[in-house]
């Protein structure tokens, strides 16, 4: 029985690791052979130790294991992906900067197999110095062997594994629910990327029908393989999709694509069923591939995913960390990872030695309670509560952690418990805590100027405890104090208005909420910013948003300015459409991006931001100094006088200053001849 068992495993590893990502060790030490997707065979004798990754797949998964010291060169769209990481970008995907490239000293290069005629310096080199790995997006089984590929690579084959597994059995499950759908009734789904005049979808062969197919729907077979091939009018019309979606930063143009005459006479516009997914996971097999699948299904069939009734797993507790809190009223303290509805989520659980009264802002004054807990939901599962309530949510939640609704009081949030702040402040016999977590993609909001529409994502939550019994107005007022403190962390870190980015710092989410703990010890009345605990409580709170939006959303103080600039809806590809310039779009995107890695031009930039909401503000009413700094920097930038170009649209698409100071960084680029922007042959 166990010769039968270790020649399944084997059997099993050598299915793998066969075809075109071959993979085996060569010795007993580090030596692997590796055959890329195009066929390269290279060995490598030794572990990677600076990578520069082109393909945002390879870098998720080397973040996903933990192993994002090795990268010492990103493109610029995975710096702004994971916006805490802090290395040299190396030009855009569709544009490296090979000298950045050079300059960040690589010994591996991993890219994208239509990056290889750019890469031929490299390449072409015969000692091979610096190793290349080129990868194509084919099937999910292609990026499942991937992924194995990396994992070794790096040292991590056991992680990514584990990963591989993840993924296939969010696949998995989707696929069994979706076989109590009839066939009659599953919707044709197109996945679209729109261009000036073209409507593209992807090619029969490519993995995001694949991706269709898993989550239930029927993709269209165009006759044609590529990752994406471009659609007439005609075949549109005679696929007739019924549901549609794109990836994020493209959903502008696909939008106004479909509401042109003839595209628009299909029943997912007539019907307005059209979704999107983050360009990040929506574009290659990534890491997360099993949940954009599942959320894909979410989206086609939200009644089916949502119904209990239909779930093929059981609800049941899967892992447990502890936490360590010192409080004598907490009997423990740690974070489940548990099944609710075919979906995995996780949540903090607080139990109490004696039921407390609390303060919930999710379900009001509530108690006695014998625990507490915060749960993230993922996506997927957060679509079908967003359209059919959350009581039955908060049944299976508090049931699988060994509770009922009466006695157990939770919120809900989109934000990873991996990314929870637990900050303790202490002073003398007071103690305060604070349990955060905290994320503001797609839902920040400035309080009196946003408008109340719904909006998919982001919520800071807050679980306050002191060593304290507080009464009623203590707990009310401890709300008050948080509230504070929480919108002074999104202040000092400069979170926009997702609605209203240019004019407007945020003050909180739409979703907020906060469970203040009665707790135990000598009574207090008082927690506003007079009394000692209220400042522990505020410090507490200040502390944990910061820490937590730095997990969740890599948002952090000397964040770059590409960063801040994203974050405002504002892209180098946006700047080349809005200001003339004698250079082509690609080279003025290069030539800005080169600008503003130089810190003085960097710091001009980030001067304009703060000048421009102070502006606006009213609070600085002469602008005189600043035109001044603007020529100033304009005579540097283009060693002449050159004036400022104007935007070409609307006056009102940008703020004054803003529009002024992009005016002087584009103008001083356009005007610098010593670089020729052909980079290397």
């Amino acid at each position: 029985m166990r010769s039968r068992t270790m020649f399944t495993r084997l059997v099993f590893v050598l299915l793998l690791f066969t075809g075109p990502l071959a993979l085996h060790a060569k010795s007993a030490g580090y030596s692997l052979a590796i055959a890329d997707d195009l066929g390269r065979e290279l060995t490598l004798t030794a572990p990677p130790q600076r990578v520069v990754c082109l393909l945002g797949s390879v870098t998720d998964l080397l973040v996903e294991l933990g192993r994002a010291d090795l990268l010492v060169g990103l493109t610029r769209q995975d710096l702004l992906n994971h916006a805490s990481l802090r290395m040299t970008s190396v030009g855009s995907f569709f544009q490296p900067d090979l000298d950045a490239i050079e300059a960040a000293k690589p010994d591996l290069i991993i890219a994208s197999a239509s990056q290889q005629n750019v890469l031929r310096l490299w390449l072409d080199d015969p000692d091979g110095r610096v190793k290349v790995l080129l990868f194509r997006e084919g099937s999910l089984e292609q990026g499942f062997a991937r992924m194995a590929l990396i994992g070794r690579l790096v040292e991590r084959e056991q992680q990514a594994q584990e990963i591989v597994h993840r993924n296939r059995e969010q696949i998995e499950l989707v696929r069994t629910r979706l076989r109590q759908l009839p066939r009659e009734e599953r919707k044709r789904v197109a996945r679209v990327v729109a261009g000036a005049e073209t409507l593209s979808c992807p090619g029969d062969d490519s993995f995001q029908n694949e991706m269709i197919a898993a989550a239930g729907g029927i993709p269209p077979r165009w006759g044609r393989t590529g990752s994406f091939v471009a659609v007439d009018v005609a075949a549109w019309q005679a696929f007739n999709p019924q549901m549609i979606y794109g990836c994020g930063s493209n959903m502008e143009a696909v939008r106004t694509a479909i509401g042109r005459d003839g595209w628009q006479d299909v029943e997912a516009v007539r019907n307005r069923a059209i979704t999107q997914l983050p360009c990040p996971i929506a574009c290659q097999v990534t890491p997360h591939v099993g949940a954009a699948v599942q959320w894909l299904a979410a989206s086609f069939y939200p009644e089916l995913m949502a119904d209990v009734t239909k779930a093929v797993s059981m609800n049941t507790v899967q892992g447990e960390r502890a936490l360590t809190l010192d409080l004598p009223y907490l009997a423990s303290a740690k974070v489940v990872s548990h099944r609710v509805n075919d979906a995995d989520f996780k949540s903090l659980l607080l139990r109490f030695t004696t039921p407390q009264a609390i303060l919930s802002t999710a379900e009001g004054h509530s108690g006695p309670v014998q625990a507490v807990g915060n749960t993230y939901v993922p996506m997927h599962a957060s679509l079908g509560h967003m359209a059919f309530g959350v009581e039955q949510v908060r049944r299976d939640v508090a049931a699988n952690l060994g509770f009922t609704p009466a006695t157990y009081a939770g919120l809900m949030t989109g934000a990873d418990m991996d990314n929870l702040s637990v900050q303790v402040r202490r002073e003398g016999d007071l103690e305060a805590v604070a349990l955060v977590t905290a994320g503001t993609r797609g839902n920040a909001q400035r309080m009196s100027k946003d408008i109340g529409h719904a909006h998919p994502s982001g919520t800071i939550n807050i679980i306050l405890l002191t060593n304290r019994r507080l009464t009623p107005e203590a707990m009310a007022r401890a709300i008050v104090t948080a509230t504070e403190a929480k919108t002074a962390a999104l202040l000092d870190l400069d979170i926009r208005s997702t609605a209203l980015p240019w004019p407007y710092q945020a003050t909180g989410t739409g979703t907020d909420s906060m469970i203040v703990v009665q707790g135990e010890g000598p009574p207090t009345h008082y927690t506003g910013g007079h009394g000692k605990i209220g400042e522990l409580i505020a410090k507490a709170v200040h502390a944990g948003v910061t820490e937590s939006l730095i997990g969740q959303n890599g948002i952090k103080a000397g964040r770059s300015v590409l960063q801040r600039l994203d974050e405002r809806t504002l892209s180098l590809e946006r700047l080349a459409q809005l200001y003339p310039s004698t250079l082509a779009p690609k080279e003025l995107e290069r030539r800005l991006e080169r600008a503003l890695e130089d810190p003085a031009i960097a710091g001009f930039i980030e001067t304009a931001l703060a000048v421009s909401d102070a502006a606006g503000s009213g609070q600085v009413g002469d602008l005189a100094a600043f035109e001044r700094l603007c020529t100033a920097m304009g005579e540097r930038l283009a060693a002449d006088t050159t004036p400022a170009p104007a935007p070409i649209n609307t006056p009102d698409l940008l703020p004054p200053v803003m529009a002024k100071a992009f005016g002087v960084l584009v103008a001083g680029v356009s005007a610098d001849r010593t670089t020729t922007g052909e980079g290397r042959p």
